[in-house]
C-alpha cells in the first residue's frame, strides 16, 4: 500500500492565476464592465507570456476553476482554438504593479 505524505505542487496556482490576469490584460481590450477579453491566439502568441508561463493552458484551466477567467470548451490547443474567446471576470486592481515571473521550481 502507498503511504501519502506530504505533496507539494511544483508551482504556485496563486501566483499563476496573477500572471493570467495580468498577460490577459496586456493582449486584451477592457470591456466596459471593467473586465478584459482577448483570444487564445493573442495571449499565446505575445512574445513576453511565450517565456513566462510553463504551462499556459493549464494556469488558463487553474484561472477558470478559481472563476477568473472563462472561455468556452474543455481544452486549448494550437491553431485550432486560435480564435477561442478569454473573457477575465475578475482583473488585477488598476495600476497593479506587473507580477514577477515564476519561482523555478527545485527538485525535492
Amino acid at each position: 500500500f502507498f503511504i501519502w505524505t506530504c505533496w507539494k505542487m511544483p508551482y504556485d496556482v496563486e501566483h499563476e492565476i496573477t500572471l493570467v490576469k495580468w498577460y490577459v490584460a496586456k493582449v486584451g481590450t477592457k470591456q466596459a464592465d471593467g473586465t478584459f477579453k482577448c483570444t487564445f491566439g493573442d495571449i499565446f502568441y505575445d512574445e513576453e507570456a511565450e517565456q513566462i508561463f510553463e504551462s499556459l493552458v493549464g494556469s488558463l484551466k487553474a484561472a477558470r476553476r478559481n472563476g477568473v477567467l472563462d472561455f468556452k470548451g474543455q481544452m486549448l490547443l494550437m491553431p485550432v482554438h486560435k480564435d477561442v474567446e478569454l473573457h477575465l471576470l475578475q482583473p488585477l486592481p488598476e495600476g497593479s504593479k506587473k507580477p514577477d515571473p515564476p519561482k523555478p521550481v527545485q527538485d525535492q
